[in-house]
């Protein structure tokens, strides 16, 4: 009895150890795939690809500052990006003057380390998370950063959410 106790024990902390693992080593075996998403998404924001961005999303995504409109219908702090409101509206926070101010700045592979992995404990897998300065903190007030997580989906990394801190 002890020793199946020991053994399921055993087996969850394998699972939770290794099942969790997202580090560096994650982060340069996806070197390539990363690269391919960085280069289309600098290239669909600098020339307003709606369409070329909207493909490097997993619809829906959430987003807790995307442009509010008066079909909202909830009180959770984020909204719901479908395909649809995407188009309509949505699309516009990838044209922020930060944002591009931001891409261009970075190259890959040099700057690999603007993706920070981190295990989604939602979706249960390695994920990415790079953000840029939309407002730097004054003595007036806090500073804000704007955030996407993006993930493998179907051997092509997408986004999956978009966040803002604080």
């Amino acid at each position: 009895m002890i020793r199946n106790i020991l053994f399921i024990l055993g087996l969850l902390t394998a699972s939770c150890s290794f099942g969790q693992e997202c580090d560096s080593r994650v982060l340069q075996a996806d070197k390539v795939l990363l690269q391919d998403f960085w280069t289309a998404f600098k290239d669909a924001v600098n020339s307003k690809d709606k369409a070329k961005l909207a493909s490097l999303c997993r619809f829906p995504f959430t987003c807790d500052y995307c442009i509010s409109d008066n079909t909202r219908r909830s009180n959770k702090p984020y909204i719901t990006v479908t395909k649809k409101t995407f188009y309509k509206l949505q699309y516009q926070i990838f044209f922020a003057d930060s944002l591009v101010a931001a891409i261009n700045k970075h190259s890959l592979p040099q700057d690999l380390f603007i993706f920070r992995p981190y295990y989604n404990t939602v979706d249960k897998k390695c994920s990415y998370t790079f953000g840029y300065t939309v407002r730097n903190e004054t003595s007036q007030g806090p500073g804000m950063q704007h955030f996407f997580d993006i993930q493998k989906v179907n051997g092509q990394f997408k986004i999956i959410s978009a966040w803002t801190l604080p």
